[in-house]
């Protein structure tokens, strides 16, 4: 006799829920630069996508472009979001 499994109670990890959306990596990247364009912030981006879908933002990194990264990072050192790194402090004007 075949067992039953209750589909629910199955834990899928958030990187396998996103892949189930997306085709690859570069297609989830492509798709948040989208709503980057829209939103106007990177950052704001995959906060707002991963509170929509309910899946944790740290899950997320292994998804992301090498492109789509380093604009991530340029964004948080504009916004002075990150330690070290460049010793260039700006002034918020």
């Amino acid at each position: 006799m075949p067992k039953v499994v209750d589909v629910n109670s199955l834990s899928m990890s958030d990187p396998y829920l996103i892949t189930k959306e997306f085709k690859s990596s570069n297609e989830f990247s492509q798709h948040i630069e989208r709503l980057a364009h829209n939103s106007g912030s990177f950052i704001d981006a995959i906060v707002d996508y991963c509170g929509a879908k309910d899946i944790d933002v740290e899950s997320v990194k292994k998804l992301l472009s090498p492109s789509l990264k380093e604009k991530i990072k340029a964004e948080a050192e504009d916004l002075n979001l990150l330690k070290g790194g460049n010793k260039t402090f700006k002034l918020p004007i």
